[in-house]
């Protein structure tokens, strides 16, 4: 079984950033395909992607109709897929060197086929100081050259998958893992009992491939009602809490054991993620 085993640290992190925005276009069209088509729900989830660990592809919500099917990306060779609901490949269109125009219109002509209504269809628009801006947004076409960077990537995705599947194991009042278009995080929110003011409790655990805060991959998790205190609990496997416009337990890939095994890597992020995941409900419970 796959175990957090895919060791990270083969690329420069500062190598990740054009690769990781690309990524975050062309999972678009899976958001806006479940946006358009997909049962609404109440959080957006129908929205959201999930990560096929046998496929090792980002996958959108399945559609129901004359045939189910669900929208897809292959990460590594940025390919965008469609699949039935087997998981079979009903088409494929790879995003090199295509514009974000021309991949929305071979997803409506493509599901078009398949009987559903793809004129419904249009990309997700969000803040623009809270997504990020990249030439591929203004018609530059994909650019699917740097592979390594992408396997890379994939790669904390893929164990990050894992670890969270088995938080959701034994966490009772866990999400499902939700990959959100947004932000291009991979998480599962866990709900507790109590209330503060009213609000309910929540500790969000996750993965960011970078962003604003920063530009590189970090794990995460939030304690929500934010803590408002001067002292913050210390934290293991070399996490630290952030506390600017958010705040949350961090532990970035440049703090991540590089010269180590996969299993010594394994060790340090689960050590990070309960630490921080125990430390954050006894934040909570005093905050009652």
């Amino acid at each position: 079984m796959n175990k957090l085993e895919q060791k990270t640290g083969k690329v420069n992190l500062q190598e990740l950033t054009e690769s990781r925005q690309q990524l975050h276009y062309a999972i678009q069209f899976l958001a806006a395909t479940g946006n358009a088509l997909a049962e609404p729900q109440p959080d957006y989830s129908h929205t959201s992607l999930g990560w096929n660990p046998e496929l090792n592809v980002f996958v959108g919500s399945l559609i129901q109709g004359e045939t189910s099917f669900q929208v897809a990306l292959d990460p590594v060779s940025l390919t965008s897929l469609i699949l039935d609901e087997q998981g079979n490949k009903i088409a494929a269109l790879p995003l090199h060197k295509k514009t974000l125009v021309e991949g929305l219109n071979w997803h409506k002509n493509e599901i078009s086929k398949l009987g559903a209504d793809a004129s419904k269809i249009t990309l997700l628009s969000y803040p623009p100081d809270d997504f990020p801006d990249h030439p591929v947004a203004h018609g530059t076409p994909f650019d699917a050259s740097k592979e390594s960077e992408r396997s890379e990537l994939v790669a904390y995705y893929a164990n990050t998958y894992e670890l969270l599947q088995e938080i959701i194991a034994i966490t009772e009042d866990s999400s499902p893992i939700h990959i959100w278009p947004h932000h291009f995080d991979m998480a599962t929110l866990i709900s507790l009992p109590s209330t503060k003011d009213g609000e309910e409790k929540t500790i969000g655990i996750g993965l960011s491939p970078g962003d604003t805060s920063y530009d590189e991959p970090y794990w995460y998790v939030t304690p929500y009602p934010y803590p408002k205190i001067d002292e913050f609990p210390s934290l293991e496997g070399n996490g630290f809490w952030h506390k600017q416009n958010w705040v949350g337990a961090v532990l970035t890939a440049s703090n991540l054991a590089k010269n180590v095994t996969e299993k010594a890597q394994q060790s340090q992020v689960r050590s990070f993620v309960h630490s921080a995941l125990n430390e954050s409900k006894v934040l909570l419970q005093e905050a009652a």
